[in-house]
């Protein structure tokens, strides 16, 4: 078993004509996309032929392109890997957009690749394990629609304009759920085109979303893919329409698509999520569901200005001193209404049991570090 630098190793000899378009190749381009492409691949107004991963990397210092720090190492061995590969050197990469809004709280990229199958794949950026972008997915969770899925509409349209072919549309996290988003509420001559919709441990949509008459016009192209002891791909999802993969780390670490297990060129499944973690997300989903529409996002901002009091940035920090996180939350807690209290307590103690699985996992693998350098 091995992961998706294992896999492109592997079958990176095949191109896609040999070797049809896999779920596997389809976590590959939504983790390249992950990349710090802009400024090497071509926006859509600029003039200028595709480009090569090989030419990607002649037109940006390498570091620029693998900048975060957190998974440089496995960015610049996929990188490497889908370079020397038959199977993507020959890929076209064009149309590259990247927005950031701090007022707006917008972050958004996009990339498309053209394979030589004469498919093209419509890759949206996720987020990270920053407290800012699990906020996002709660937001995406709780809002419809937030900024970046109007600019994932508006992108898929515009790439449609200029490519030929079947289309593919997909991403990790966030950029799973922009992929599914676009495809509802793009123009109905695009939306024939859209061959497969890729949610890659993304959020789900809230249920008048979901009852609407145009998800049952795609729900049969969407292919839902979450780890073991998904989070985030849970949210909002209360249907069992989704494939669940082993991986090799545990708790919310699994986010990492570097995680995921593959072997013989798919994905190693097994039965369900976690039943411990089916009870977290419950709990997170309930509360969504009960908060009137237009006071999610102020709940979602008093949820978050609790958790920003314990003066932590990652889901690291915010458990790594857990009892400091727990005092000051409860002191931000001090002025809220009895039921509103309850809830937020609730809720920001699944993120702290989350947070904590993380500082486990990370203290236990440096103690495996430590025995191996002995």
């Amino acid at each position: 078993m091995g992961n998706i630098v294992d896999y492109v190793a592997e079958y990176g000899d095949y191109s896609f004509l040999e070797r049809p378009f896999s779920d596997a190749d389809s976590l590959v381009i939504a983790q390249f996309a992950y990349l710090k492409l802009e400024g090497a691949v071509p926006g859509p107004g600029e003039a200028g032929a595709d480009v090569t991963i090989g030419e990607v990397a002649h037109r940006k210092e390498r570091e620029a392109i693998f900048a975060d720090g957190r998974f440089a190492a496995d960015n610049s061995a996929l990188f490497d890997a889908m370079r020397k590969s038959r199977r993507f050197q020959t890929m076209k990469i064009n149309y590259c957009v990247n927005r950031i809004d701090q007022q707006e709280q917008l972050q958004f990229f996009a990339v498309t690749c053209l394979l030589e199958d004469d498919s093209v794949y419509l890759a949206f950026r996720g987020t990270d394990e920053t407290l800012v972008g699990w906020k996002e997915d709660f937001y995406m969770a709780c809002k419809i629609p937030v900024r970046s899925q109007e600019l994932s509409v508006s992108y898929v349209e515009a790439v449609a304009e200029r490519c030929r072919g079947s289309l593919i549309l997909g991403g990790h996290s966030k950029g799973g759920n922009l992929a599914v988003y676009a495809a509802m509420h793009c123009k109905e001559t695009v939306r024939e085109r859209i061959r497969r919709i890729y949610n890659l441990d993304g959020p789900g949509f809230l249920p008048r979303l979901r009852n609407a008459g145009i998800w049952r016009t795609i729900e049969g192209r969407v292919r839902k893919i979450i780890p073991h002891s998904s989070l985030i791909g849970m949210l909002l999802e209360d249907t069992d329409d989704y494939t669940v993969v082993e991986s090799n780390v545990i708790g919310v670490l699994q986010h990492n698509p570097f995680s995921w297990l593959i072997r013989d060129g798919k994905f190693v499944e097994v039965k369900d999520i976690y039943k411990s973690r089916k009870a977290v997300v419950e709990i997170l989903n309930r509360w969504i569901i009960s908060v009137p529409e237009d006071k999610r996002a102020d709940f979602v901002d008093h949820l978050f200005g609790i958790i920003e009091a314990s003066e932590a940035e990652t889901l690291l920090d915010f458990s790594g001193n857990w009892k400091t996180a727990a005092k000051r939350m409860a002191a931000a807690l001090h002025d809220t209404d009895r039921e509103t209290r309850r809830e937020l307590w609730r809720i920001g103690g699944a993120l702290l049991a989350a947070g904590r699985e993380v500082a486990a996992a990370h203290m236990r693998n440096g103690q495996s570090a430590e025995r191996r350098d002995k």
